[in-house]
């Protein structure tokens, strides 16, 4: 996001999300957010909230609306760690930038996230008429902070959810909704109900858990007990045997633990036709591959619109998308939702995405004037690569 100011376009805000999509869900990941801190240069009038927010907001409810599909569930989820700086090198040193703690950036997150959920989401679909049809979907939030119990954490969400009995109920606190999102078979291992993103302390944690995969199961000491072939946990953790006790692990990784709170927080937007037909079978629906005894191959997007599959990162059937950033790109398949209206104005192949990321982290955002040659960096970089 950037605002005029003399001759120039001076960036203000950035976020990069990743889009996730298979047969049964859509994945929304906010990977990274942040701000140079020369917001002052609109001169706003002097006590007006600051628009970041705002803009974040309507971004993501763009993204949730665009991507929703009638029939599939679809989730907006981010980890908010507070740091100094995360896509604007160098932009900490301007004393304009208002740098929160780890306390009101897990607030800001859900004071961005409440506006979606109070909208919800609606969106309009082809009837064979060629008339359209409605769709509505029902939202719900879900915050843990490790380390914090259940009142704790629902201090974090806004005054306004706290003191209303009916908007509180769409939020739940010290809960997450992986085991709903995941397999509906209770034997399918944990590690399969937990995405795996970059950057992500979850992710970190699985790839270490999954290291004891490859340790042989404990032999038994005597014939009364089960053979070994039966003693053996296909797929499944020694030292964690649910969710719950993985979340209470996190609380002691020195991600969380560190002196600083950080938050994990969904947004779940569900057709109000799933609700209807929730004792159907998905004819779509597949469910997990058989976990094997040596962990899976971690799949790490770089691109926001590189798809795989985050609920179950060992699966065959990912639908990958097109190299070609041609307007000719497919808007459907059975595991790939890409419409037009959620593409926005320019399209880049992975390498040309991946070379413009890897820039904007060399920039220098220090100053104004050292910003403006930044951006003019990036822009003639963007412009090059068509």
């Amino acid at each position: 996001v950037s605002i005029p100011h003399n001759s120039h376009q001076i960036q203000i805000l950035a976020l990069e999300t990743l889009v996730y999509t298979t047969s049964t869900l859509t994945t929304i990941f906010v990977a990274k957010a942040d701000s140079t801190g020369y917001l002052h240069l609109l001169n706003l009038p002097q006590g007006t909230p600051s628009p970041l927010k705002t803009i974040s907001s309507i971004f993501l409810s763009h993204l949730v609306t665009t991507r929703q599909r009638k029939d599939r569930q679809l989730v907006l989820s981010l980890f908010a760690r507070a740091q100094d700086q995360y896509l604007f090198p160098g932009s900490v040193e301007n004393p304009r930038k208002h740098v929160l703690d780890d306390r009101g950036l897990v607030k800001w997150w859900c004071r961005v996230l409440d506006p979606i959920l109070q909208a919800g989401t609606t969106w309009f679909s082809p009837k064979p008429d060629n008339s359209e049809r409605k769709n509505t979907s029902t939202p719900k939030a879900y915050l843990r902070v490790p380390g914090c119990d259940i009142h704790e954490t629902r201090s974090f969400f806004p005054p306004h959810i706290r003191l209303s009995p009916a908007l509180s109920s769409q939020w739940h606190a010290s809960a997450d909704p992986l085991r709903d999102l995941g397999s509906k078979n209770p034997t399918d291992p944990e590690r399969c109900l937990i995405p795996r993103f970059p950057d992500d302390p979850k992710s970190r944690f699985v790839d270490e858990l999954d290291e004891e995969l490859t340790e042989p199961p404990p032999l038994p000491t005597s014939k009364s007990q089960e053979s070994p072939s039966k003693g053996k946990r296909p797929g499944k953790w020694r030292s964690v045997g649910s969710l719950e006790e993985f979340w209470e692990l996190m609380a002691f990784r020195q991600e969380c633990s560190s002196g600083r709170l950080v938050g994990f927080l969904w947004g779940v937007f569900t057709p109000t036709s799933l609700h209807q037909h929730q004792h159907q079978v998905d004819p779509t629906h597949s469910r997990p591959a058989s976990p094997s005894a040596s962990p899976s191959k971690k799949q790490k997007p770089t691109q926001s619109t590189n798809l795989s599959d985050p609920q179950t990162p060992n699966q065959n059937h990912q639908q990958h998308p097109p190299q070609s950033p041609s307007s000719s790109l497919p808007t459907k398949t059975k595991s790939f939702y890409h419409p037009p209206t959620s593409r926005g104005t320019v399209i880049l192949p992975q390498k040309h995405y991946d070379r413009a990321l890897k820039l904007l982290l060399h920039l220098d955002y220090a100053t104004l004037d050292v910003a403006i040659e930044s951006i003019q960096s990036y822009k003639v970089l963007l412009k090059a690569q068509g």
